[in-house]
């Protein structure tokens, strides 16, 4: 290798070590030019273009490296991936069926297959890839996922439930039942990769308040006095070692307690669901979508969208489960696939889509999660999200907000441009920051109110408004995100 194609060969990999997806392109698009004729050149360009946001230019070279003689089962499943992101579901299709049965990657095609066939509303024979998948691989968590999606659309919530529990068995382990005491002497299964384990203070400092809130609510047994003594014990211990962008490993001799418990469903709270209807009866929803459809762009709210039971019992759902294990910029995420799939969101994302015919029945689910936030550290920065609707909706008591003006989310007029792909509309703030600038576009306040909904197009940027919450575990701003429909391109 020459020197140059050496120093290229570095560049590209300390830019995607670092997450500069830009410089890594830009490093693997010249070692391509250098070298036409190599498949791992362009494959590894294609790669780079697909973490940078950019599927049809990830597509072209791909298709180059095909040509150079590429694997082709694995680029096809790459193609196939990258067409179903443009919506282009033909030619996804056929790259997918191209992946033969006996490679190691056609279950990743059945998946992906039973996710195109979700999309198109052909729920039936999704369940019949994802079920071929699951065959082949019990373990893969992605389908059962994805089967539980397929389920609930065709209204058959237990088994969507059952599916959605077993992704998260297979992520997490199962959850802690009958002698919780005793669970905390085994090495937990399954184990965590590194990364998976890194803590920061947010997070514990999130942790700590949870457990003594559990303790004192009795849900947990006495025995966890000593796990959340650990916890505290390595709050302190990495305090001011790192920052709220990052996380840190740490020594799980020192910390056996943490070790075994640290993002571990050792309490989901399994009430029943309320009897009744979820989404409020009361609320005028043919003037919310009149609102929603007239507006440009389209973005409406409203408020008492939960009735009151339905809300005190998704409060006690956010409160007690533990399952906030994404660790964010000064908040938390726990997701649909990771835990956040009781009963109740179910239910509550069905109602919501029959409520709101004009704007989003026929639309598939496609997402759900919660983000919990600390008290005065910044939510998530502008960004869009991969789908048609977006529903968006508060549900920490008004008295925690000390500012009434503020603190709810500001929703941009502008669309993130359809050529973009998702790391970029969704990650890159950079590149969307100078967007917004280089428009013009001014936001639109939509003010912080506990069981206020806010509805959008998906495609709009938008941002959590600067939120500033008083201390206190019950404090914590917590907010709910449901996605309908995929984002057109």
């Amino acid at each position: 290798m020459t020197a140059r194609k050496e120093s290229l060969e570095s560049a590209a990999r300390a830019a995607e070590s670092e997450g500069d997806f830009r410089a890594a392109v830009a490093a693997r698009r010249e070692l391509a030019q250098q070298e036409p004729r190599s498949a791992e050149a362009w494959l590894a360009l294609a790669g780079a273009l697909k973490k940078a946001g950019e599927p049809r230019d990830s597509i072209a070279a791909y298709r180059k490296a095909l040509e150079c003689g590429a694997p082709p089962a694995k680029v096809h499943l790459q193609l196939g991936a990258l067409h179903m992101t443009l919506s282009d579901y033909p030619i996804a299709q056929e790259h997918l069926e191209q992946v033969p049965e006996g490679d190691p990657d056609h279950g990743d095609a059945l998946c992906m297959l039973g996710i195109l066939m979700n999309d198109l509303a052909r729920f039936d024979d999704a369940v019949r890839y994802f079920e071929r998948a699951i065959e082949r691989n019990p373990g893969f968590s992605e389908a059962h996922f994805n089967l539980g999606l397929a389920h609930f659309e065709r209204s058959d919530f237990r088994s969507a439930s059952r599916s959605f529990t077993r992704c998260v068995e297979l992520r997490r382990g199962g959850l802690w039942g009958g002698d919780r005491s005793a669970l905390l002497r085994r090495e937990p299964v399954p184990q965590f990769d590194a990364m998976d384990m890194g803590v920061n203070e947010i997070k514990l400092r999130h942790d700590c308040e949870q457990l003594e809130y559990l303790l004192d609510l009795g849900r947990l047994p006495p025995a966890f006095r000593e796990v959340l003594d650990d916890y505290r014990s390595l709050l302190e211990e990495i305090r001011g070692r790192v920052d709220a962008s990052s996380v840190i490993p740490f020594d799980a001799a020192r910390h056996p307690l943490v070790a075994r418990t640290y993002k571990r469903p050792v309490h989901i709270s399994e009430e029943p669901s309320p009897s009744g209807p979820l989404v409020n009866p009361n609320v005028d929803f043919r003037d919310a979508e009149d609102r929603y459809l007239s507006a440009k762009p389209n973005l409406a709210s409203f408020d008492a969208v939960l009735t009151p039971q339905a809300l005190a019992a998704l409060r006690r759902f956010c409160r007690e489960s533990t399952i906030w294990n994404n660790v964010k910029t000064g908040y938390l995420g726990a997701y649909f696939f990771d835990g956040f799939c009781s009963e109740l969101l179910l239910r509550l994302a069905s109602e919501l889509r029959e409520r709101l015919p004009r704007v989003i029945r026929g639309l598939p689910l496609q997402m759900m999660w919660g983000y919990k936030c600390d008290s005065a550290l910044p939510g998530l920065g502008a960004h869009a999200d991969a789908a048609a609707v977006n529903v968006n909706f508060w549900i920490t008591e008004d008295e925690a907000n000390l500012d009434p003006q503020r603190g709810g989310l500001l929703v941009y007029t502008h669309d993130a441009p359809k050529d973009w792909g998702f790391r970029k509309f969704n990650c890159d703030s950079e590149t969307i920051r100078q967007y917004l600038e280089s428009v013009g576009s001014v936001p639109v306040r939509v003010p912080y109110r506990a069981n206020r909904a806010v509805i959008f197009d998906s495609d709009l940027f938008h941002a959590t408004d600067d939120p500033h919450f008083r201390e206190g575990y019950l404090n914590r701003r917590i907010n709910i995100t449901i996605l309908y429909g995929v984002r057109p391109m």
